[in-house]
């Protein structure tokens, strides 16, 4: 009788559903266009920036073709042990971002191999009822608190290999020559300056969030992560 390629033991409502998978490719809906995430459960499973990069690296290239993965690949591809990775994507599974696309025999044991379920996924900012006392609204923040930390983890990776450099001029004269644009600061400017640098600010991240997403020699890999907000200043802090 073949074995299944499972997770390790406490996993007994996960070896039950897929102890009921035929062998083979499974018969799986087209993906979603872009998942919106509005439910707390799901965005519990996102707040974790370990899984969050599991969903980015099953999601690589996804609009050209959706990639089929075991654990032991996404553990080689991420530098995590493989039994490291189980629970998270337990977890995944369970809320439906990714999906069992096929079961193998290898070997006497049954591997299973992942596929995401939509080609892109996020919250909707201008949701009108966001209520930060709520729970729901406690794993949004948990979830973009992930994001960030994924987020600067792959920016302190590309420095340390040199894939990006920190200075704008380095970065031009080094591959691929594109210049890396950054600021972490905070000051008071006046009201309708702020206004009208918001405006420009959307639009521009408007422009990039509807660029195609393009392949082949000539392509670069873009990295964007930005907030702009504004309170109103602190009279007691300005000394």
């Amino acid at each position: 009788m073949a074995k299944r390629d499972a997770a390790p033991a406490g996993s007994a409502a996960e070896a039950e559903l897929e102890a009921a998978l035929p062998l083979g490719p499974q018969q799986l809906p087209e993906l979603i266009e872009f998942r919106q995430i509005e439910d707390a459960a799901t965005m519990k499973a996102l707040a974790d920036p370990l899984r969050q990069s599991l969903m980015r690296a099953l999601g690589r290239n996804v609009h050209e073709k959706p990639r089929i993965m075991t654990v032991k690949q996404l553990a080689e591809e991420l530098g995590e042990p493989t039994t490291k990775l189980y629970r998270h994507m337990k977890q995944l599974l369970a809320v439906g971002l990714i999906q069992v696309a096929e079961l193998r025999l290898v070997g006497g044991i049954v591997e299973q191999h992942y596929r995401v379920a939509q080609k892109g996924w996020g919250v909707n900012p201008e949701r009108p009822s966001w209520d930060l006392a709520s729970v729901q609204s406690e794993e949004l923040l948990g979830m973009v608190g992930a994001g960030i930390e994924d987020y600067f983890t792959r920016y302190e990776t590309a420095l340390r290999a040199g894939w990006t450099h920190v200075r704008s001029q380095e970065s031009l004269e080094n591959p691929p020559y594109v210049r890396s644009v950054g600021a972490i600061c905070d000051f008071q400017m006046p009201r309708e300056r702020a206004a009208e640098f918001a405006e420009r600010f959307h639009a521009l991240v408007e422009e990039f969030n509807g660029e195609a997403h393009a392949h082949g020699e000539n392509t670069v890999l873009v990295n964007l992560m930005t907030f702009f907000y504004a309170t109103e200043p602190d009279d007691a802090s300005d000394g």
